[in-house]
């Protein structure tokens, strides 16, 4: 008896398994004759997501970075270039780079005869709190201001030898547009010409983009910042 049921089982099992073959046929041809949707296509019809904002001209500050080296206290020595010896002024405030908005010491003094060792000339701060002796700190001063500038981030340059281009969007199409640089650090750029104030840069999602490509803007904004260049 048994033995009855357990055959009369594994019959149920194996009709019911070759009654499924016929519906796994019926979805594998269905989902053959579906049509393949990529992404390229999708683009094309409705447009690459890209990041857009608005170029404003502004003031873009330029700071100078260097190395000073606690001697006394709150006391420290460096030196900096001609340039920037230049461009600094006794008194005058004194930043960490990682925050431009605290100030952290003042110039003491500036040297006025260049160091034959150095081969820069010496400058003095003063922290305003003591620091352990010999520590070295990178610092920043403020040596100018430029005015009513384009500035851009790296992120948004596409370097082509000593060529540079930026991609905009005009009109709901991708349009690749050379441009010049006038300034360049590791934080971005100061455009002199290929961009006006107002013209909508796209900042992210370029990589796959072609000339007259259609956006999709998916973020759109003006810039929040001013680049600082160093």
């Amino acid at each position: 008896m048994k033995n009855f049921k357990r055959k009369t089982i594994y019959l149920i099992i194996i009709i019911l398994s070759l009654a499924s073959v016929p519906l796994r046929i019926h979805a594998v041809k269905a989902a053959r004759g579906k049509t393949i949707v990529s992404f390229y296509g999708e683009w094309k019809k409705a447009g690459k997501p890209v990041e857009v904002r608005v170029i404003k001209a502004g003031d873009v500050p330029v700071y100078a970075q260097f190395t000073v080296r606690i001697v006394d206290g709150r006391v420290a020595r460096g030196f900096v270039t001609g340039e920037v010896k230049n461009a600094l002024q006794e008194g005058q405030e004194i930043y960490d780079p990682e925050d431009r908005f605290v100030v952290s010491a003042r110039l003491k003094s500036i040297g006025a005869e260049l160091d034959m060792d150095a081969g820069m000339f010496p400058v003095e701060v003063e922290f305003d709190k003591s620091r352990d002796p010999s520590v070295a700190f990178v610092v920043c001063a403020h040596t100018s201001t430029l005015h009513n500038v384009l500035a851009v981030p790296n992120e948004v340059l596409d370097i082509a030898g000593d060529e540079y281009f930026i991609w905009k969007d005009e009109n709901g199409l991708a349009k690749k547009r050379k441009v010049v640089i006038r300034l360049r650090n590791g934080y971005g750029a100061i455009i002199s010409e290929g961009l006006q104030s107002g013209d909508k840069v796209i900042f992210s999602g370029q990589s796959m983009l072609e000339d007259n490509d259609r956006l999709l803007v998916v973020d759109a904004g003006e810039t929040d910042k001013k680049e600082q260049i160093q």
